[in-house]
């Protein structure tokens, strides 16, 4: 084929008119609106098209487990007047979300959300809203009717919904972003970091339900395990049969009616509560007001341990140890470290003899004593796994130490024969 003809077969390409595209139709009205009423949901239209919702009001007086959810008010109050920072700590005027999702899976493009529940303050109470997605058709509509959109000022709470619920959210929304609002980016208080954060070591598993019955004193009846959810739910929309999916309704209010609890219990902790937890409990909320800079609030928790719950302490001894160092109280330090060391196992031992160690040998001027020290910090590190790093300055601080050592000995021969 010559060039020019291969030129007008292209410009008749250019001139061919596209093929029309097929009109997307609405999604059609859910086949189940009469059986899924009977589980309290009601079918709502909007510009997307169809989603099944359920209201929920508590009064402030509701109880979950041993916590009143009128409380939050109170704990909102209490770090309004507190006079040291943490994450926890929010205005009162701050729109709260608690939330949580139902999914079909943990991830991948198949995976969807199909439930999704609030809880919100309201004037004399609490409102819970729970929506259900009737099938996948139907989820731009799903999750328009959320208003999450609207969240920009809210503080969302969750559970490991940083990690997991919320990144999916995001997800499902890309997938409708020519269509929907953009979705914000408010600010969150993931409970399951916190969790983490003040009873790390003190409980075996941080699942949800754990932490009801250890800490919220509630205790979960006629709920449904978490790995038949999905089935569930497309079961009832395969069949239309509602009782399973009320099971999963009910799942998912109580893992929401559990946040504002947790918070409540452990805003408590972080603020007054100095009685009611183990001494463990109390030394990692010490630790963690330590690594947000609020050193007095950390000392406050510390001393506690260390005055009230005896060698239970020894780990709190430690940090408060030091925290005296790093303020110059050099001789309150050294006194610390001696009681916490014997008493501690693994790396943090080893810091322990270590810090000592440089107490002796550059604020009291006692190289023998360094040396003492640096030999138990070597014992402790052959028991324990350390890097490599800190044997090879182990080696080199006890080099330099008989060295000063020597120094000092002979110094002092001179000064008496004289």
């Amino acid at each position: 084929m010559s060039f020019e003809n291969k030129l007008m077969q292209m410009k008749g390409m250019l001139n061919k008119k596209p093929a029309a595209r097929k009109a997307q139709t609405a999604p059609a009205r859910p086949p189940h609106e009469t059986q899924w009423k009977e589980i309290g949901l009601t079918l709502k239209e909007n510009k997307f098209g169809f989603v099944f919702e359920k209201k929920i009001e508590y009064p402030l007086d509701y109880l979950h487990g041993n916590v009143v959810l009128g409380e939050l008010d109170r704990v909102l109050e209490a770090w309004q007047n507190t006079d040291y920072d943490h994450p926890f700590k929010l205005s009162e005027e701050a729109p709260l979300v608690f939330f949580d999702t139902e999914t079909t899976g943990l991830g991948g493009t198949g995976a969807y959300i199909f439930l999704l529940g609030v809880l919100e303050r309201k004037q004399g109470g609490f409102e819970m809203t729970q929506w259900i997605m009737p099938d996948p058709s139907q989820e731009a509509a799903f999750l328009y009717e959320s208003n999450l959109w609207q969240a920009q000022d809210s503080v969302i709470f969750s559970y490991n919904g940083k990690s997991f619920d919320w990144p999916q959210l995001h997800s499902r929304w890309t997938m409708h972003r020519g269509a929907l609002p953009k979705l914000p980016d408010p600010k969150q208080i993931d409970l399951f970091h916190g969790t983490k954060r003040i009873w790390k070591n003190e409980l075996q598993r941080l699942k949800l339900s754990v932490i009801e019955e250890e800490k919220l004193g509630f205790a979960r009846s006629g709920d449904v395990p978490g790995y038949l959810i999905p089935a569930i739910y497309l079961d009832a929309v395969k069949s239309g049969f509602p009782e399973g999916l009320a099971k999963v309704l009910y799942h998912n209010e109580l893992d929401i009616l559990s946040l504002v609890s947790l918070y409540i219990r452990s805003s408590d902790l972080l603020m007054e509560d100095l009685s009611s937890e183990s001494s463990g409990a109390y030394t990692n909320i010490g630790k963690w007001y330590a690594d947000l800079k609020q050193f007095d609030q950390s000392a406050a928790y510390l001393e506690h341990v260390t005055l009230e719950r005896g060698d239970a302490g020894a780990l709190a001894r430690f940090l408060l140890a030091v925290q005296k160092k790093r303020k110059g109280e050099f001789a309150e330090a050294l006194q610390l470290f001696k009681e916490a060391a014997p008493h501690l196992r693994g790396p943090v031992e080893v810091e322990a003899w270590v810090h000592l160690a440089k107490l002796h040998e550059h604020q009291f001027k006692d190289p023998a004593q360094a040396l003492v020290m640096t030999g138990f910090a070597k014992e402790a590190a052959s028991h324990t796994k350390v890097r490599k790093s800190i044997l090879d300055d182990l080696a080199k601080r006890e080099l330099r130490l008989e060295e000063k050592k020597r120094k000092k000995a002979a110094e002092s021969t001179v000064h008496r024969t004289r």
